[in-house]
């Protein structure tokens, strides 16, 4: 990849309108946001999604619990 090249993998706002400029710069590649993802990540996610989705459906209490005080820290 060109060393002018900027990847951008989150955008304010995300998603981007369809008329940002962005999308027609020459150097700019745009991600959808899992560009850090390089191995195993999206699927050790989904693994772990699933995981959570059948604890609760077997009335079983959520292993890793999401709380409002989180949201300031998470991407």
């Amino acid at each position: 990849m060109d060393a002018s090249v900027r990847v951008l993998d989150v955008t304010e706002p995300e998603v981007l309108p369809p008329d940002s400029p962005l999308y027609e710069l020459p150097n700019v590649l745009l991600t959808p946001h899992v560009a850090g993802s390089a191995g195993r990540e999206l699927h050790r996610l989904a693994e772990s999604a699933v995981d959570e989705i059948e604890r609760y459906a077997a009335g079983q209490p959520i292993q890793h619990p999401v709380k409002l005080a989180d949201f300031e820290r998470m991407a």
